[in-house]
């Protein structure tokens, strides 16, 4: 990933709104059905910039409440949205994971950039096994990251401006690359 000390403490000093979003919505998961829950649901909407139809919710929404306690991978959440939707939606299904295991990336146009990877086209050949693919380099580029100064920089930087703001590093460097634009 290709991204400046200077560019992250810029990016530390426009995420304490979506950070707070981001632990609401955590803190939430668990002690709400989310499958039911209308303020969850727009909190998540909000946050996460979805602007599906109900019609879409609905099943995105109780395959999540189904899930929360289990461990689901990022192939499972593709497979299952896209039974339940009728779409391969893989940034909703990153979210979905990585709202249920907080050490998983996000799959947005802005870290994908960031990480120089793309998505398949709609009309491409086996897109399915496609965006999987890229979703374990998305996982890669940021264990590789974190490990570099750069990444041991952001994290320290991050601890100090919320010292009592507890998220993974994975979710650290996925908020800082979303506001590297």
């Amino acid at each position: 990933m290709d991204i400046t000390k200077r560019q992250i403490d810029s990016a530390l000093l426009r995420i304490d709104n979506g950070l707070n979003k981001y632990l609401l919505i955590q803190a939430s998961l668990t002690n709400v059905d989310v499958s039911k829950d209308r303020e969850f649901q727009k909190s998540f909407n909000h946050f996460y910039r979805i602007r599906r139809d109900l019609k879409w919710q609905l099943p995105f929404y109780k395959l999540l409440q189904e899930k929360k306690n289990k461990r689901i991978s990022f192939k499972d959440a593709l497979s299952d949205i896209k039974q339940k939707t009728g779409r391969l939606e893989a940034s909703f299904a990153s979210k979905l994971v990585a709202t249920i295991h907080p050490d998983k990336p996000i799959i947005d146009k802005f870290v994908l950039e960031n990480a120089g990877l793309k998505l398949p086209y709609s009309s491409a050949k086996n897109r399915e096994a496609r965006i999987i693919s890229v979703y374990c380099q998305l996982q890669q580029k940021f264990k590789d990251f974190l490990i570099t100064d750069n990444g041991k920089y952001l994290v320290k930087k991050f601890i100090e401006k919320y010292p009592k703001k507890t998220i993974t590093h994975i979710k650290m460097a996925d908020l800082v690359l979303w506001q590297t634009r």
